[in-house]
């Protein structure tokens, strides 16, 4: 049994013509690696003409296993998006969705299973499949972006989540825009209470400089950000959901789990792309300074 499959098509960024696989599931998967996590494997949909530059980046992170979803259609296409810094990034997404029982069941029969589309790939019935055919543990980091008629990067502008997922995830996270999104409530904390009224047993909402708000139908958990020097910020919100998916299959306490997260994802912003690594008594030093801070309301 596998204790992590991550689900999602990778992204290639493109600088001065030279590819360099990303993605929201490649960063976790990659996260999951660096974090000594052995039984592992990602699973994705592309064409042939990019595989060769998957597997080979896959075996460069250290990422044990994939499986790939063979897009027929070839239907990768360059996507331009201006980032936070205001910095114009060019990128090659794989908007191929993920059909139901195109993943082989050893794939499903994980501890966890993380589901952190790129370009709405993963739609609801796959999500509702995946929940009904398999006895893991859930989770779903939604991205809720698309691409326009220009090939540019936009978000959904909105989704009803009640109509689109009937099953319950084990959690779902977001980052306050897909939250407001999702619920229609701009208040992060009566958009937690929708999204696990709604959708999952419990729900991380990411607030950039403010940290991260856990809400588990009881308890709201609230969690500083270990505050240091950001040079990358993309890959960051993976990071966080699969460290604390770690500890959460660890049987930790939420904020213990939070806690975690918000340390892996404090060292990743430090570093560009994949080039961070975890020391073990550093993350432990920024729990413990992250911890002096949490608040349970």
């Amino acid at each position: 049994m596998y204790d992590i499959v991550v689900i999602g098509n990778p992204t290639f960024l493109v600088t001065n013509d030279v590819l360099h696989l990303s993605g929201p599931s490649v960063f976790s998967a990659a996260t999951a690696a660096k974090l000594r996590i052995e039984q592992l494997a990602i699973v994705g949909s592309l064409g042939s003409a990019m595989t060769r530059e998957f597997v080979e980046s896959l075996d460069a992170l250290g990422i044990p296993e994939y499986f790939i979803v063979t897009d027929e259609e070839d239907s990768a296409r360059r996507i331009k998006y201006v980032n936070e810094k205001k910095q114009l990034i060019e990128f090659i997404g794989i908007p191929h969705k993920i059909g139901i029982r195109s993943i082989p069941d050893e794939f499903l029969q994980a501890r966890a299973i993380l589901l952190c589309p790129s370009l709405q790939e993963i739609n609801s019935e796959l999500i509702e499949w995946i929940c009904n055919s398999s006895d893991s543990l859930v989770f779903l980091n939604p991205q809720l972006r698309t691409i326009d008629a220009d090939g540019r990067l936009e978000f959904i502008k909105e989704l009803n989540l009640m109509e689109k997922t009937h099953c319950f995830l084990e959690i779902i996270q977001s980052n306050e825009q897909e939250s407001f999104l999702i619920t229609g409530e701009a208040d992060p904390f009566l958009a937690a209470e929708l999204l696990v009224e709604w959708a999952s047993e419990i729900c991380i909402i990411t607030m950039g400089e403010r940290g991260s708000l856990i809400y588990d139908g009881n308890d709201f958990h609230i969690i500083p950000p270990f505050n240091t020097n950001s040079v990358d910020e993309l890959g960051a919100g993976s990071v966080y959901l699969t460290g604390f998916v770690s500890q959460h299959l660890a049987g930790k306490m939420l904020s213990e789990c939070g806690a975690y997260g918000s340390s892996l994802a404090s060292v990743k912003v430090e570093s560009n792309g994949f080039d961070f690594e975890f020391n073990q008594n550093e993350i432990k030093r920024r729990i413990d300074l992250i911890s002096e801070s949490i608040e349970i309301r």
